[in-house]
């Protein structure tokens, strides 16, 4: 499919349509009674409600009491709810349109896509009519102004969390070889310097990006710093994906999967550790650039068939079609052995940390060995020490995993993780109160565990980071607690 939005990017008439619904009209609400009516501006008609802005605020009224007349008003003979969805275009493709299109099977309905606009329907009447609305910031002002019904957006500290899209830096293959290391690539972007920097090639680099109030250009900012090096920004990602490929010397943070023709380059942590940028540390949270993609709801309630489609969305079946379009998702089904691990593995004994001994990095690789890793994987609020969002949403998969596994032969295990600070014992212990959490957390929310389930909590400590512990970021990650199968022995 061609981007939703193409056609809405190169007009300014499109743009000015979503900005006002088209059901956004002069109507007059009359009771049947005959005793009080209202005129104004209609928002919305979800079937049963009537949104109206007038003279004394915005009113919802019962649509069972009222007559409605005027222009703005709906052909009820055709009427099916309207979903008003703000999203950036490329997040619209990469992620809302695969979510919406599994709805529509799931469904069983027909999905017509005209550019924005999207109706899904069983036989010749739409159920249901969704409005893209291109959103170019944060979230919560267009929301705010009842632009939109709901967003999906990256980054925002409310909402749902739907996906985690992992952010590479992407060149050219014709650029300097070799790992970046993320502190000179900090240093680089805050003072600006040639390839030497991160490489042995005295070549100039510039920095390719995107529009500055974009959540990807957000993203970059957030995680690399401020940019003041010598750079070129264009509108769009196509855009920026050509000239990152004409350009040897160029270099974008980029989210994954890249467009043909760029190569992600391996990162170096500033401790010494290697980045895991594979699907799977993605899935696993485990990534150290990743952007979370929530999904955010005005409040108001939404019309029966909207509700059923924003409710896919974080489900095992919409969850398993980001996966098939090549995003990564934290499902059960997703599994990695240790074997396939290199870069852990590398990790476990590169790892910097004096109070770890070598007797402890072997002893964690043996009693993972011959397991296998599921990626669903938990962590805490730093602030609460409560599971946070994503460990929640991995709380409620697993959950719904393990009361159908038939798992005969295999123990699933909950190994806790420290960040290491402390002596070995104190990360041991409270890595283990971690798995203790978890275990009784999942217990709880599976009343229904098979007998053939058998449930151990372990604690491996300071072993295996996948972060550094010189940063708060890096010792979040490493406090974690992962859930392995593992041969009952």
């Amino acid at each position: 499919m061609h981007a939703v939005f193409r056609a809405a990017a190169r007009t300014a008439a499109l743009c000015i349509c979503l900005g006002t619904p088209a059901m956004a009209q002069d109507a007059t609400l009359t009771s049947r009674g005959g005793g009080l009516s209202v005129a104004g501006r209609l928002i919305s008609y979800d079937g049963l409600i009537y949104r109206i802005d007038t003279q004394w605020g915005r009113l919802s009224v019962d649509a069972a009491a009222v007559d409605c007349t005027g222009p703005g008003c709906p052909d009820l003979t055709r009427f099916a709810p309207e979903l008003r969805i703000a999203v950036e275009p490329w997040l619209a493709d990469r992620v809302l349109m695969p979510l919406i299109r599994s709805f529509a099977r799931s469904e069983g309905m027909s999905l017509e896509e005209r550019g924005p606009l999207l109706e899904l329907a069983h036989g010749p009447k739409p159920e249901l009519r969704v409005r893209l609305r291109p959103l170019s910031g944060p979230a919560t002002p267009v929301l705010a102004a009842d632009d939109a019904d709901a967003a999906l957006a990256v980054a925002e500290p409310a909402g749902r969390l739907v996906a985690h899209l992992p952010m590479v830096p992407a060149t050219s293959p014709h650029a300097p070889t070799g790992p970046l290391n993320m502190q000179a690539l900090r240093r680089q972007r805050a003072e600006g310097g040639d390839w030497a920097m991160l490489t042995s090639e005295p070549r100039p680099l510039v920095w390719h990006s995107l529009p500055a109030q974009g959540s990807i250009d957000r993203a970059t900012t957030q995680t690399l710093g401020p940019l003041r090096a010598t750079s070129e920004r264009a509108h769009d990602p196509e855009t920026l994906a050509a000239a990152l490929r004409r350009d040897p010397w160029g270099i974008a943070l980029l989210p994954l999967p890249l467009p043909p023709g760029l190569m992600a380059r391996d990162i170096v942590l500033g401790c010494g550790l290697m980045a895991d940028l594979s699907p799977f540390a993605a899935a696993a949270g485990d990534h150290p650039l990743l952007l979370p993609v929530s999904w955010i709801e005005t409040g108001r309630r939404l019309p029966p068939v909207a509700r059923a489609l924003a409710d896919h969305l974080a489900s095992p079946v919409g969850q398993a079609a980001l996966i098939t379009a090549g995003l990564p998702a934290a499902s059960p089904m997703l599994r990695q052995s240790l074997d396939a691990a290199g870069i852990r593995l590398y990790n476990t004994l590169a790892d910097p940390n004096p109070a770890l001994a070598l007797a402890d990095r072997q002893a964690a690789l043996a009693a993972l060995t011959h397991g296998t890793r599921l990626a669903p994987t938990f962590r805490f609020d730093r602030r609460n020490g409560a599971l946070d969002a994503a460990a929640r949403s991995a709380l409620s998969d697993l959950s719904a995993y393990l009361a159908t596994a038939r798992l005969t032969g295999q123990e699933v295990v909950l190994v806790g993780f420290s960040d290491g600070a402390g002596s070995a014992a104190h990360s041991r212990s409270a890595a283990l109160a971690r798995a203790d959490a978890v275990r009784d957390a999942l217990l709880a929310a599976t009343p229904d565990l098979p007998d053939t389930v058998v449930l151990r909590s372990e604690s491996l400590g300071a072993a295996m980071p996948i972060a550094c512990n010189d940063t708060a970021g890096g010792r979040h990650a490493n406090r974690r607690v992962e859930v392995w199968l593992r041969p009952i022995r």
